[in-house]
């Protein structure tokens, strides 16, 4: 029987590699990006404390190759929460930003193909 995580994690992933503004108790902490899917990313900590799971954060970024700027909450959703980085996934997407990483991935998976 599938879990909702092994469900998730079939989701299309895209290698990518930029900055997030990742806000933690009102704090800017700049993250790097590992993959990204439609549900949500991996970030790699640079210098940040450590988020419990579940904790809900906000995020600023740009994807590559756009010109909009994407302002959402993710979710703490797996990742041994250790200095090397966090999955999160996203909890409030408006439909166009939801639209924008839906081009984005599209774009990057032709890519790889």
């Amino acid at each position: 029987m599938e879990t909702a995580r092994s469900q998730a994690r079939k989701q299309s992933r895209v290698p990518v590699d930029f900055y997030v503004n990742k806000m933690i108790n009102g704090v800017p902490h700049l993250a790097r990006t590992k993959n990204l899917s439609r549900e949500g990313l991996y970030l790699h900590r640079l210098l940040e404390p450590l988020t419990p799971p579940r904790a809900r954060i906000s995020l600023e970024f740009m994807l590559p190759g756009t010109d909009e700027i994407i302002w959402t909450e993710a979710v703490v959703v797996h990742g041994r929460n250790t200095r090397r980085g966090v999955g999160l996934r996203f909890v409030d997407l408006s439909p166009r930003q939801a639209e924008i990483i839906e081009e984005f991935i599209e774009r990057n998976e032709a890519i790889a193909s």
